[in-house]
């Protein structure tokens, strides 16, 4: 009976040991995929000036990547070349797809509002949230008058002349 009392407290060990993984639904140590999440603002820079903004700040993240990996002293371990921000799709100026090793899979997508500026909608992993709010932040956003008008599709205020709405591109009344 000895041995049978040694299994009584090895239990409770084996279950806290085991219930982490078993509540994520990984059984085995297996990665989950990462959250997409999206966001869509509204600047006053013409089509082209927001993509021209979008391809400058993208250029800039993969540029800090190459000098963090440069100055990596374990970078000589790796055994390829990690993918920072590459371009996966171009059409100008209406969108513009990334893939990074870290950050995911990002893409902008712009649409010209009729009354003037441009729709932005990023969509990208969470890991690259810091990344899409950090340039959001530096982009013009034009603030609406009191006069405004709610979008009944998402929401959100825009200016009493608009057609459609420049955030989730419902047409209006």
């Amino acid at each position: 009976m000895a041995g049978l009392g040694d299994l009584g407290s090895l239990l409770p060990l084996l279950l806290c040991c085991m219930l982490p993984m078993m509540m994520r639904g990984q059984g085995g140590g297996g990665r989950s995929e990462p959250t997409t999440e999206s966001d869509s603002w509204y600047v006053t820079y013409g089509i082209q000036e927001a993509y021209d903004a979008i391809v400058k700040e993208t250029d800039d993240w993969r540029d800090k990547m190459a000098v963090k990996r440069t100055k990596s002293r374990l970078s000589f371990l790796s055994r390829r070349t990690p993918q920072n921000f590459v371009v996966d799709q171009d059409v100008s100026p209406r969108l513009y797809r990334l893939k990074d090793d870290q950050a995911g899979n990002l893409s902008f997508e712009l649409t010209e509002v009729e009354e003037g500026g441009t729709t932005i909608k990023a969509t990208y992993q969470g890991n690259a949230r810091s990344l899409v709010q950090n340039f959001k932040a530096k982009m013009p956003v034009k603030i609406l008058s009191s006069n405004t008008k709610v979008c009944p599709s998402c929401g959100k205020d825009m200016r009493p002349d608009f057609k459609t709405c420049p955030y989730c591109g419902a047409t209006l009344g």
